[in-house]
């Protein structure tokens, strides 16, 4: 695929979606971007933008029909609360199915967003294959039904599209980076820190997830590496892969940073709250993502390092407290 080939964003309103579409307008291409939300206005001019659900059958038929190179499915309820039922299986698992059943018709690629989270608990504290994610000696799977609803769905996808289609998935990490805000406790535990530290100086924690440790990846990263994926003139195998740095780092470490970068700023120690877990038995509190799936499939793919992301939490927390002195 060469530029200007016609992209489509769902969930193109949201944190990874709208970083999505930039990444995409920058490199050339012809983006529609859908979401049920309004066009953020600082990125009105960067595609053409389509209120609608992404299941919506008009759009479908456009899919089928051929219109779009690829499409970028970054919509769904992405909420760890969302209680289990036919709404967040419709979002999360059938709609995406015909999402797929509509770019199959199309042959037209389908990079869709996928989450670590199917793994639940991590039983030994190291990097998961996407091969384990039902091997109960490895994980458990998932801790909640936005989890499980994921799962439902790289399952089908995989049983469904074993051949005729173009089209992968991406298991992502923890997302982080700049214009996160609208998550709200969604949003990245490391922007949740960075963001406290800046504009309070004080940070709260769980009480049990000192030793807990996570695997971040930037928002960028992730841009490009979608960027590479619809742009490979031979599409990788169809699969589910991990998306992430392939490396935990520590929550006692986040607080480290935050601390460092806060006495940098104003001179002054970072008070650190620790407080009781209210969900421990649903809480991942070890993430790491074995990439070697990945690195075969896309071998120019840009890579995360644990000094990578210090360098970018340190920008955020320089983006926060500027605009907490403002």
């Amino acid at each position: 695929m060469t530029p200007n080939h016609h992209v489509l964003v769902t969930g193109a309103a949201g944190f990874i979606g709208r970083h999505t579409v930039t990444a995409f307008h920058h490199t050339g291409h012809q983006v529609t971007a859908v979401d049920l939300r309004p066009a953020p206005a600082h990125l009105a001019a960067e595609a053409h933008w389509r209120r609608s659900d992404f299941a919506d059958p008009a759009l479908l038929a456009e899919i089928a029909s051929g219109r779009y190179t690829t499409v970028l499915h970054q919509a769904g309820n992405s909420s760890t609360r969302a209680p289990a039922g036919p709404e967040l299986e419709e979002t999360n698992t059938f709609g995406p199915l015909r999402l797929a059943d509509a770019c199959r018709t199309g042959r037209t690629r389908l990079i869709y967003a996928s989450s670590h989270s199917v793994y639940g608990t991590l039983h030994h504290r190291t990097p998961i294959a996407e091969t384990d994610d039902t091997d109960p000696a490895r994980c458990s799977g998932p801790l909640n039904p936005y989890a499980a609803s994921k799962l439902r769905l790289d399952q089908l996808m995989r049983a469904r599209h074993a051949v005729g289609l173009d089209w992968i998935g991406l298991r992502y990490t923890n997302v982080f980076g700049p214009d996160e805000d609208d998550k709200g406790p969604m949003a990245s535990i490391l922007s949740q820190l960075l963001q406290q530290a800046a504009s309070t100086g004080h940070i709260r924690l769980f009480d049990d997830s000192l030793t807990a440790a996570r695997d971040y990846i930037h928002v960028e990263t992730v841009t490009t590496t979608l960027v590479r994926f619809a742009t490979a003139r031979q599409p990788a195998p169809a699969a589910v892969y991990n998306l992430g740095a392939g490396c935990a780092i520590s929550f006692a470490d986040l607080a480290q940073w935050c601390a460092r970068l806060h006495r940098e700023a104003t001179g002054r120690p970072l008070h650190v709250e620790l407080i009781a877990n209210p969900v421990p038995d649903a809480y991942q509190y070890f993430t790491c993502a074995d990439t070697t799936g990945l690195d075969k499939a896309l071998p120019d793919r840009p890579t995360e390092t644990a000094a990578s992301v210090e360098t970018h939490a340190a920008e955020l927390f320089t983006a926060f407290r500027d605009r907490a002195t403002r």
